[in-house]
């Protein structure tokens, strides 16, 4: 049987690329933005199949143009 972990980020960013990053994060395998304001802020989440593949997600969002924080902040293995 295969592990899944699903696990939840916000991203803060700049509102002006609000749009860029959503069209970004979106073309990331495994993950769904699931939520977004105005101000910049964005609730994504991920289902991959080991830890290794979170954090590489997390170190390729957070080195887009634009994203000032990445923060995990739900993590279930299932």
């Amino acid at each position: 049987m295969k592990n899944i972990h699903i696990s939840s980020l916000v991203i803060h960013c700049l509102p002006e690329k609000l749009t860029t990053i959503i069209d970004y994060t979106t073309t990331i395998e495994n993950v769904d933005v699931a939520a977004h304001d105005i101000l910049g802020k964005l609730v994504v989440v991920l289902e991959t199949e080991t830890e290794r593949d979170i954090l590489s997600i997390i170190d390729q969002i957070q080195t887009f143009e634009g994203v000032l924080t990445v923060t995990m902040v739900y993590h279930e293995l299932d």
